[in-house]
């Protein structure tokens, strides 16, 4: 006898409905599997054989067969294992046959009978409510986690013994319908704790609210780090969309933990010593790295100078593509990466090159060594570049009030819903992301603006890249004042976070 019944295998963060097709006959006791399986997928008819068994089920004197469809899609993991029990179970006769229609079985079965949680439940969940399927059956511990799919029924089952219960009762559910427009984002930092540094505090507004990358120069202890990690602070709060991808890529990492949803915008701060599989992404399985970890937030890159140049070079691509393409011999995926780059770095291996207080002691050959691995092309691709000199004493103890995230974050909200409404016909989200069509369409400029740019280009010797990132930020300088034109003061402001820096300088020392 032959049955069918569905699963879902995961390649990257989107699913592919498997079939699997189990048969059970008289004859000499033997297992039979088939359809490019992955190692604990053939580990899986000792866990299934001797959980039947002790879950007070015969199963002698039985031939068993079972192909996973379709074949040229390699399967990974253990969450097969309940679809093959259930297959078995109905060649048993143990489960009604017709009460599993347009179902979906997930999950992982232990010695004992007991059905585990798996990783990436939510993606698996979704790929079966894309593709009409009704009703999942899920283990327990997951149970949180898959109710953020809407309008899906959802079964949660802890042994084999509840799940034939469960399926011959045909138990009724209700669709689930999940709201998660009001939830708490709680950080331990905040802006207002950074004394000074006015300057840099608005480039961190401009970066928020247009999604600009950034690169933040200076010697050490000036605050770059701290700053960095406050931006996320400042960011808007996560729309339901944004809620799904993120704890998407964290149920496939298995980091969903009690079964919570992802309510903070994720904020992955990377050193020179990770590995590039680590950082990109990678393994016999591809799963994420830190750049995709990063999806929908901050890659923060601290030291940016000390990492090799594999990894910076790799970014190129990255940042333009919004997503890293992984090759393996039988299968290709692709992560999302649309992350907001922040790096920071010291201005040569001592850190105090150009610095007003402390002498830098690093010969030119030394400095220039330093900062050869950051090529020409990263640079460009960092739409703001910014020295962060030193803090005077004063302003420590400065009795000026200090804005606060949430101040700041109303601002950022703002301009962002401007970009929403500009870019609503368009596949971009920000200003960041637009190209040269865009950027002719949304950032005309008027006699005096175009003048103005003109000369400076002239003057500064810029090239197309950075004309287009000039314009990109003056666009969201403007969003950011409630300004439906750009005008000269935009372009001004914005033309110093592209030359005030020592890359700049170094380049016009030449």
């Amino acid at each position: 006898m032959l049955s069918i019944i569905n699963t879902i295998a995961l390649l990257g963060i989107d699913g592919t409905v498997i079939e699997v097709q189990v048969d059970v006959s008289p004859g000499i006791p033997h297992w039979e599997m088939v359809g490019m399986l992955g190692t604990s997928i053939k580990e899986s008819k000792e866990r299934i054989s001797i959980a039947i068994k002790n879950s007070g089920i015969k199963l002698v004197g039985k031939k068993i067969s079972v192909n996973l469809a379709p074949a040229e899609i390699r399967k990974e993991g253990s969450s097969f294992d309940l679809a093959i029990t259930v297959g078995i179970l109905i060649n048993l006769g143990i489960i009604k046959k017709d009460n599993i229609q347009s179902s979906i079985f997930i999950g992982e079965i232990s010695y004992s009978g007991n059905i585990n949680s798996v990783k990436g439940v939510l993606p698996m969940c979704l790929t079966a409510q894309s593709k009409g399927f009704k009703r999942v059956y899920i283990p327990s511990q997951n149970m949180e986690e898959a109710k953020l799919v809407n309008d899906l029924e959802i079964v949660s089952v802890n042994s084999i013994k509840d799940l034939i219960q469960k399926i011959n009762s045909n138990i009724s559910v209700d669709k689930n319908i999940n709201k998660i427009d009001d939830f708490k984002e709680e950080y331990s930092v905040d802006f207002e704790e950074v004394f000074g540094q006015e300057k840099v505090r608005r480039v961190m507004e401009i970066v928020a609210a247009g999604k600009h990358n950034c690169l933040l120069i200076g010697p050490p202890g000036v605050g770059k780090t701290m700053i960095a990690k406050r931006l996320i602070t400042i960011f808007p709060k996560l729309t339901y969309k944004e809620v799904i991808e993120i704890t998407k890529i964290n149920s496939i990492l298995g980091n969903i933990r009690d079964g919570n949803f992802i309510t903070k915008r994720p904020f992955v701060e990377v050193n020179s010593n990770i590995t590039l599989a680590s950082f990109l992404g990678g393994g016999r399985n591809p799963m994420p790295g830190a750049i995709t970890m990063a999806n929908l937030g901050i890659l923060f890159m601290d030291e940016f100078a000390e990492f090799s140049s594999q990894k910076l070079e790799s970014l190129r691509t990255i940042l333009d593509n919004k997503e890293i393409k992984l090759d393996r011999v039988k299968s290709t995926v692709i992560y999302p990466c649309k992350f907001v780059l922040v790096a920071a770095m010291n201005p040569c291996p001592c850190g105090y090159f150009g610095d007003e207080d402390r002498k830098c002691i690093c010969s030119q050959n030394k400095i220039k060594k330093y900062i050869s691995k950051i090529s020409g092309p990263i640079v460009d691709r960092m739409d703001i570049q910014l020295d962060v000199k030193n803090i005077k004493y004063s302003q420590i103890y400065s009795s000026k009030k200090i804005e606060k995230s949430a101040d700041i974050r109303k601002r950022v909200e703002k301009a962002r819903r401007i970009q929403e409404l500009r870019f609503k016909k368009e596949e971009i989200e920000t200003n960041s992301e637009m190209d040269s069509n865009h950027i002719k369409k949304y950032c005309k400029l008027g006699n005096d603006e175009n003048k103005f740019l003109e000369k400076l280009y002239n003057k500064m010797k810029f090239n197309i890249r950075t004309y287009n990132n000039i314009l990109k930020i003056s666009r969201t300088i403007a969003d950011l004042e409630g300004k439906e034109k750009i005008d000269v003061s935009c372009i001004a402001e914005s033309v110093q976070y592209k030359i005030d820096n020592k890359f700049y300088k170094r380049k016009c020392e030449k």
